[in-house]
């Protein structure tokens, strides 16, 4: 009979946490999902409360390291990352004993990680590659960027490329992406994290607006502290950006 491993996702970003729990929930048979968190600090407390088999560790949390993560615990679980980290990152990960998966996750590469995973017999190596990994930390820039965002259309979840998307808007207690084609879907991000989660391809224009700079078709003054942005779609989407923003809009176009 094949062995069971209990599991727990950490990872900072709901819709993330979302689509792996749906592919894991898939893997019953292998996989038995006991718990999630959101933070490193979350992430040390469960793990060392229900000492799972296997945890499914983002690399980059809001409070600290997966390293760090790992560091903190008083059991040795498998782990598996999840990684925005660059090609040579990965070549690195590939070369250790410890599975890595590439966000946006696909079902087909966590199936591999998964058949990886069944083959461990022990940890005994562990002192090794924590070793190993401190010193890929120590030496690597976490890429900033994130190339895709999964958005929720009907009961399932889709990712949007972020070059597809021409601006962000909040509107009341909601945020919207719009697409270059036209669509409308709801984002499960405050603009404030978008911002932070955003490659430099984005700046917020106003409270309310982050566009994508590549699909700026022109800019013309407003009023003394303000601009209004053209966009590069059908309709030549027109956003007055607000007066708070006038400075950076100003210092990154040179109008």
């Amino acid at each position: 009979m094949a062995r069971l491993f209990k599991a727990i996702i950490i990872d900072d970003e709901a819709p993330a946490r979302r689509l792996l729990n749906a592919i894991l929930k898939e893997q019953q048979g292998i996989i038995d999902l006991i718990g999630e968190a959101d933070t490193g600090a979350k992430a040390i407390s469960l793990i060392n409360s229900t000492q799972p088999d296997v945890i499914f560790l983002d690399i980059q949390l809001p409070d600290m390291l997966g390293f760090d993560v790992i560091k903190g615990l008083d059991c040795k679980p498998f782990v598996i990352f999840t990684t925005a980290y660059d090609e040579y990152a990965i070549k690195a990960f590939d070369e250790l004993s410890i599975d890595y998966l590439l966000k946006p996750i696909k079902e087909e590469r966590l199936l591999k990680a998964l058949t990886k995973l069944r083959r461990f017999s022990s940890a005994a190596d562990t002192p090794a590659m924590m070793s190993a990994f401190e010193s890929l930390f120590s030496n690597l820039k976490l890429q900033k960027q994130v190339k895709t965002l999964s958005v929720k259309k009907g009961s399932k979840f889709t990712l949007v490329q972020l070059a597809d998307i021409l601006y962000f808007e909040a509107y009341d207690k909601y945020t919207f992406i719009h697409t270059t084609n036209g669509e409308k879907l709801f984002c499960d991000y405050m603009l404030s994290v978008l911002e932070e989660k955003l490659s430099e391809d984005f700046i917020r224009v106003q409270k309310s607006y982050i566009i994508n700079r590549e699909k700026i078709f022109e800019i013309h003054k407003y009023s003394n502290n303000r601009f209004t942005i053209v966009l590069s779609d059908k309709a030549m989407t027109r956003i007055v950006t607000g007066p708070s923003y006038f400075g950076v809009v100003k210092d990154a176009f040179g109008v």
